[in-house]
């Protein structure tokens, strides 16, 4: 039977990061099972998806100034009344908010339209012990308005109040197969020269590359067939470079853009993952590096780092959350030991397996239609 959804974000318009990656693909999965599936985001009219949307998807950019950016009272007002026309063109039953910073837009516009409000968080909770916002926000309490919530670990709904978790449901982020896997295995049969040790990700202070650069510092005298790559972009990008050369590692850590392709070939060429995020939701990157045979490296005290990784088995975690000794001892445990990477790496590739897409679509599938018929 063909149901009409929405989701909603932020802003699609040449965004490479991982919550607008899931988004697109969640949305051509659902239509591809038949479903109308509508997209409503604040860019503005023009804006050009990062990541391809099938053209069975409807995509409407309601946006009045730039996503991002400030808005007046006044165009608030008129954003609203154009989700309510989006939503109203589009027949959609059920509305899912991937970001409750947009939570307040989407209560106004489907308040009494009979259309059903979802929340999905994309982030641990634990993000706000290290931002300077109030976890008790507006769009926080306007959670206990919505008629399910997801998350995407089960653990995560602890962090909730007791009273919004009969409505909480973890679903994890897709991960999809790869090709063929490298990592480890490849990055053994290579010279020494070329092992790589790598990370991927939005260049943010979230992502803490200052710190994996300082560990890496503290390990590249020893270990001079090591490279690094960062693979990513954003508003620290400067303050990375600029790291990188006080340490005079000009030549053995590289700073990639994204490309619009997929980064298969990127992790194929790797032999350790490290992902030294001070807080995660579902860290895609860290995911899909698994699931290419990479065994990897983060902080334990990481939501969803430690949550992918298990310690001894798949990787390695650091004591602490920002610790550059820790991540420094740890990266070295693996740099060294060649076998014990590819033991892990390919016990990492089998830990995600759990998070085939076909497995994940279907979850949100029956979330979706449980919504429409509580």
């Amino acid at each position: 039977m063909t149901r009409s959804y929405a989701l909603a974000t932020i802003a699609l318009g040449d965004m490479p990061g991982g919550l607008e990656r899931n988004f697109v693909s969640l949305a051509n999965a659902l239509a591809r099972r038949g479903h109308a599936v509508s997209l409503i985001t604040f860019d503005r009219e023009g804006a050009r998806s990062f990541y391809p949307i099938d053209e069975d998807v409807r995509w409407y950019r309601v946006g009045i100034s730039p996503p991002h950016g400030p808005i007046g009272f006044g165009d608030r007002l008129r954003l609203i009344r154009a989700i309510r026309a989006a939503l109203r063109h589009s027949g959609a039953s059920v509305v899912v908010c991937f970001h409750h910073g947009i939570l307040v837009r989407f209560v106004l516009a489907t308040r009494f339209t009979g259309v059903r409000l979802v929340v999905s968080e994309r982030n641990s909770l634990t993000l706000y012990d290290h931002i300077r916002a109030s976890r008790w926000n507006l769009n926080f309490l306007l959670m206990f308005l919505a008629d399910r919530v997801t998350v995407q670990f089960p653990r995560y709904a602890l962090e909730y109040p007791r009273m919004l978790r009969s409505r909480i449901f973890a679903i994890p982020n897709p991960v999809s197969p790869p090709a063929s896997r490298a990592g480890s295995g490849a990055g053994m049969a290579q010279p020494a020269a070329a092992l790589q040790l790598l990370a991927v990700g939005r260049v943010c202070a979230q992502k803490n590359y200052g710190a994996l650069i300082e560990a890496f510092a503290a390990l590249a005298p020893r270990y001079p067939g090591w490279e690094l790559i960062i693979v990513g972009s954003g508003g620290t990008g400067e303050s990375i470079a600029a790291d990188v050369a006080r340490l005079g590692l000009e030549a053995r850590v590289r700073l990639v853009a994204p490309v619009r392709t997929e980064l298969s070939d990127v992790y194929r060429r790797a032999s350790l993952f490290c992902m030294p995020s001070q807080w995660e939701g579902f860290p895609n990157a860290l995911a899909e590096a698994m699931a290419h045979g990479l065994p990897a490296v983060g902080y334990r005290d990481c939501a969803g780092v430690r949550d992918l990784i298990v310690h001894g088995e798949t990787g390695l975690l650091a004591k602490g959350n920002g610790n550059v000794r820790s991540l420094s001892e740890a990266l070295e445990r693996l740099m060294v030991d060649p076998s014990r990477r590819k033991r892990m790496g390919e016990a990492a590739a089998k830990s995600v397996l759990q998070y085939h897409p076909d497995a994940i679509f279907s979850r949100w599938e029956q979330l979706l239609h449980s919504v429409e018929t509580p």
